[in-house]
């Protein structure tokens, strides 16, 4: 079994996993400066790093090159912010193989997939120093081998995307729209009430409407609803982690929109036969390419009067909402689960160990 370090950030509780899976096929070992996770839940061994940072670059204080040299494999993070992950691909003679995940193109809560191009340059030419680079999705590819000049045999894509044990079945009718996620202004929370509002003055047997979630937004949300005499129609849930009580809330739920934001709840939503509504410009990391306008979700020009008839349309057409659901689902267990994404990530170590050992 070969020995792999990855390195990253630090590990999130549905990365988990993803970290597991892969410790079945390799000598994993995770080097992070997050906060570590209990081995009882782990498969794999953890270093803690111990970062320092200066202006928005990020050091350690452990020795990554001479760390990078114990292992077979390395996959990396792509962040040109953590200057010691960086260096690995300018080493000369290293033993290792050198993977790069991540990082493929510009992207935060302030800025749009893609939208700030100024660093691709530097961008394209550090990540062609890696053996093999792996995207949470096909977009990256297409920009790497035409704007990059990068040899489209090492680019790699895992599917980002969450995991969910259980492929549950889809209800005929369902009970309610839903919003799942923190409550900020860049989530465009206000141009989903809106939308509501008008789409129940014309519905009157409008579906409710459920959020799950908090954050700063939570009491002018309180505020507008009480001011809009909507709370027997808009429920607020708070925040909930638990996995099972979210199955049982997202199974009822005719669509889950989110106007402003297309995360990792996509890939919740659609494992759960649950159809994803966003705008085309909503602020994504990737994952708003799994969804297929008018086929396992809908992409609307971010108007509140296109969301309203799209929220009338699913408030009125379960048949609709049936095909839409499906299709959802039929999709994550095809292109998203957590099998699909750890192939991605050996295939590109496994092609990195075979062009370094050449």
């Amino acid at each position: 079994m070969k020995s792999l370090l990855r390195l990253t950030n630090c590990i999130l509780e549905y990365r988990l996993p993803i970290y597991n899976e892969m410790g079945k096929y390799y000598d994993l070992t995770v080097a992070h400066y997050g906060k570590a996770v209990s081995s009882d839940l782990t498969n794999f061994k953890q270093i803690i790093l111990h970062p320092r940072t200066i202006g928005p670059f990020v050091f350690f204080k452990e020795n990554i090159n001479n760390l990078a040299e114990k292992y077979d494999a390395v996959l990396a993070m792509g962040d040109l912010h953590v200057i010691p992950f960086i260096i690995l691909g300018f080493l000369r003679n290293r033993k290792f193989s050198l993977t790069f995940w991540g990082g493929d193109v510009s992207y935060s809560y302030t800025k749009h997939y893609d939208e700030d191009r100024r660093l691709d340059k530097i961008r394209f030419y550090i990540m062609n120093r890696a053996d093999s680079l792996v995207f949470y999705c096909f977009y990256p590819t297409n920009r790497y081998i035409n704007d990059g000049g990068i040899n489209p045999e090492k680019l790699f894509v895992a599917n980002n995307t969450v995991y969910i044990p259980e492929k549950i079945d889809i209800p005929k009718e369902k009970k309610y729209f839903l919003f799942v996620g923190t409550l900020y202004k860049a989530k465009k929370i206000f141009d989903l009430l809106n939308a509501y509002l008008n789409a129940s003055i014309i519905n009157f047997e409008m579906q409710p409407l459920v959020i799950i979630g908090d954050g700063d937004e939570i009491f002018n949300i309180q505020n507008w609803i009480k001011d809009h005499k909507l709370s027997d129609k808009i429920i607020l849930k708070g925040a909930i982690y638990n996995n099972d009580t979210l199955k049982s809330i997202f199974r009822e739920a005719i669509a889950c929109v989110s106007p402003g934001q297309a995360g990792l709840t996509v890939l919740s939503s659609m494992a759960y036969g649950v159809p994803f509504v966003t705008s085309h410009n909503a602020f994504t990391g990737g994952e708003i390419f799994n969804i297929t306008n008018g086929v396992n979700g809908f992409l609307y020009d971010g108007t509140i009067e296109v969301l309203t008839s799209i929220l009338l349309k699913l408030s009125n057409d379960s048949g609709e909402v049936g095909r839409l659901s499906i299709n959802a689902q039929e999709y994550y267990y095809e292109y998203a689960t957590l099998s699909v994404m750890v192939k991605g990530l050996s295939d590109s170590i496994e092609y990195a160990l075979h062009l370094h050992n050449l």
